[in-house]
């Protein structure tokens, strides 16, 4: 991928919130003038619905590929032009119980980058969004392809989260060991009403050693703009929160440090949760 391409992984467990932030983020760079693909990575297929009026895009990538041979001519068709103009690709995945899903995204990738899709489609900011089950390997790919060298960690103060989001880092620190320019630019805590969330998520940054980058609020809008295959920005473009995920967007496009991280044992992730009291929902 050339240098004038910047490309964000947003990396967390499944349900965290993380194509809601990189919708609404990829709309909020646009807003600053950057040319935004936004390149969904999990079998689900579902990352860029939202920029799609709330429909699934029509050809992924894996399940073209298993239609027709993927060249330079075709594999257009896999990319749809969404809202404000950006540019929207799934990866997809295998048919169900056959093959590895994280190995099958990478070759999306490789397809993409291949093909010169971004290049073609003149973007200059490329926006992924990982899932974070990396314990086969498999969604750890796209870090050992150099796809995502700028890794943002999107998490809430739920054990099973920073669980995630610590196997990612687990992840960069190896491959940066080995000579991979893979980094952590920073988290965003994507809250869930956690006791005590922004001390403990504030400790769990600290002892990672990478910084964090915002708090996005609990907030019922969130489902309201869903609910009409839209977005917050989109549905609610003068709200407090939209104007959360713009500033989300201005902090990670000034953003010029890059972070190995320092992953933390499970105890240790336990022990954190146990001081902040922060096993349970709040009510």
């Amino acid at each position: 991928m050339p240098d004038d391409v910047r490309q964000i992984a947003l990396y967390g467990k499944g349900s965290i919130g993380k194509s809601t932030i990189a919708c609404n983020v990829s709309i909020a760079l646009t807003e600053m003038g950057r040319k935004v693909l936004q390149v969904g990575c999990s079998p689900k297929g579902d990352s860029t619905a939202f920029l799609l009026g709330g429909d699934v895009i029509e050809h992924d990538i894996l399940g073209f590929s298993r239609e027709t041979r993927v060249n330079a001519d075709n594999i257009m068709e896999c990319v749809a032009k969404g809202y404000q103009g950006i540019y929207c690709a799934e990866s997809g995945g295998p048919e169900p119980a056959v093959g590895c899903a994280g190995r099958g995204v990478a070759l999306a990738l490789d397809y993409l980058s291949k093909f010169q899709v971004p290049q073609r489609l003149a973007r200059d900011f490329m926006v992924y969004d990982c899932i974070a089950d990396v314990t086969c390997g498999g969604f750890g790919e796209p870090l050992r392809h150099g796809y995502a060298q700028e890794i943002y960690l999107v998490t809430s103060g739920e054990v099973m989260s920073l669980y995630s989001s610590n196997n990612i880092c687990v992840a960069c620190a190896d491959v940066a060991k080995s000579g991979g320019n893979v980094r952590v630019g920073g988290i965003v805590v994507n809250m869930r009403g956690v006791e005590n969330e922004e001390p403990l998520m504030r400790e769990f940054a600290q002892m990672l050693g990478v910084p964090v980058m915002g708090f996005i609020p609990r907030s019922p809008i969130v489902q309201q703009a869903e609910a009409e295959g839209s977005t917050v920005l989109a549905q609610f473009p003068n709200s407090d929160l939209a104007n959360i995920y713009r500033k989300l967007a201005r902090d990670i496009l000034a953003q010029k440090e890059r972070h190995i991280p320092t992953p933390m044992k499970l105890n240790d992730i336990l022990e954190l949760s146990r001081k902040y009291q922060a096993f349970d929902m709040v009510a």
